[in-house]
């Protein structure tokens, strides 16, 4: 065999629905997983501000799920009882996060408060960047989903297409 065969494939594949995917792995399950940094960055979060470690947060959870620029979170509560923080990351600053999760604070201001953490990759972008989810030539952010365990070891990464869903059946698929 080969060693050109025994490479793992790191490419990245989109799906274009949630029930062929073929492409993807809904679990890595291989002792070889994709480890991350540890990072902290600004978030809003209950009406507060503040500064934010992904370490710390695997003192209350066992996975952390990453959203890149997506604030629709129906599935909270079953992330939460599967033991994972969803937390949703954007290149907009916590100011502008306060103003877009305080209703009625203006016109494009949620109409609900959210119980999930927002986040800021702020202006050098390098969350984003580490995590491959930021258009390199425009430094525009890629819609994708990246769930981290407890040894910051990367469990499922998924990018999703324009005008798609997140693949929530795959997403919690990752936690059966």
């Amino acid at each position: 065999m080969s060693s050109e065969s025994l490479k793992r494939d790191r490419s990245v594949h989109f799906d274009d629905s949630e029930q062929s995917e073929p492409n993807t792995k809904n679990k890595v399950r291989s002792l070889n997983r994709t480890r991350t940094n540890d990072f902290g960055c600004p978030v809003y979060y209950q009406g507060k501000i503040f500064h934010f470690q992904l370490s710390s947060a695997f003192q209350y959870t066992s996975y952390v799920i990453l959203f890149f620029c997506q604030y629709d979170l129906q599935n909270y509560s079953k992330f939460i009882q599967n033991g994972a923080l969803p937390i949703v990351i954007t290149h907009d600053q916590p100011h502008i996060h306060s103003v877009y999760a305080t209703v009625g604070h203006s016109t494009s201001s949620l109409t609900f408060t959210p119980s999930f953490i927002l986040a800021s990759d702020g202006l050098d972008r390098l969350i984003s960047v580490s995590f491959k989810s930021v258009n390199i030539d425009t430094l525009d952010m890629i819609r994708s989903v990246i769930i981290i365990d407890s040894d910051l070891n990367v469990v499922y990464t998924h990018r999703v297409r324009s005008n798609r869903s997140f693949p929530m059946k795959s997403i919690l698929n990752c936690f059966e």
